[in-house]
């Protein structure tokens, strides 16, 4: 069992000494109302240095989420600012002349509000912190140039199973804790149910996946759960790196 509290005091110890390093002079970040971004702003709001959260609704997203996101920034005490970016999305839509999938869409929200916390940094001289955590990363589950985007990221080597505990240790509402993942990004949409498996299994997967084969968990869980990790994981590994950049002097 992790110890939780040295884990918290670890990541304010982080954000705040990558910001000082930095010469920036807060963090800002997305609150959705979700987990992963609730834990992400109680770590920023810990180390006493001025945070801003943007909450970035669409059509879309549940009002629940929208109300504990606004209920966990007054908890916390840190600015908070809604930016309804429906209108952009539906210019977006306007100019292409044609409905994006739900996928297209979903990566278009996220890129949107990664240029408006993009922008607002610029405006109040801060760092954009990161929300996706590790099971997220090593899957893939997120937009590149999205929400996968930031500057620093302090959770991005804890397991989505992780998360929960910790939020417990940084005393997260409980209904926030309880709801199912979701980044709302279409009516209805889950993020287990797009995966197919709970994070729970996943992430008993995905522990293993550096000291052991695909061969190997396949003989000890599902192998079509290990099918799904190791699919993903190499369909998904660029987003994890820098692009690739040519070589001209013949190297």
């Amino acid at each position: 069992m992790k110890n939780y509290s040295q884990i918290s005091l670890k990541l304010t110890e982080f954000l705040a000494s990558y910001l000082e390093k930095s010469g920036a002079k807060g963090f800002v970040l997305g609150v959705s109302g979700g987990l992963d971004s609730a834990v992400v702003a109680a770590l920023c709001a810990r180390t006493g240095i001025e945070t801003h959260a943007l909450l970035m609704p669409t059509k879309y997203s549940n009002e629940r989420n929208l109300s504990d996101a606004l209920k966990l920034c007054k908890d916390l005490k840190i600015t908070h600012k809604i930016i309804e970016i429906q209108p952009i999305l539906d210019s977006f839509t306007a100019q292409i002349g044609e409905q994006p999938s739900n996928l297209r869409m979903g990566n278009l929200s996220a890129r949107a509000r990664m240029c408006l916390l993009y922008d607002y940094s610029a405006k109040v001289n801060a760092l954009v912190v990161g929300t996706s955590n590790k099971s997220e990363r090593l899957l893939g589950y997120g937009t590149i140039y999205g929400d996968m985007a930031c500057a620093l990221n302090p959770i991005g080597e804890l397991f989505k199973t992780e998360i929960y505990e910790l939020a417990r240790e940084l005393g997260i509402d409980e209904k926030i804790i309880a709801k199912a993942p979701s980044a709302d990004l279409w009516e209805g949409q889950s993020d287990e149910a797009d995966i197919g498996y709970t994070y729970q299994r996943l992430d008993e997967v995905l522990r293993l996946v550096q000291s052991k084969s695909e061969a190997e968990l396949a003989c000890e869980f599902d192998p079509k759960l290990v099918a799904t990790v190791f699919s993903r994981m190499r369909a998904n590994k660029f987003k994890l790196s820098l692009p690739p950049i040519a070589s001209v002097n013949g190297e």
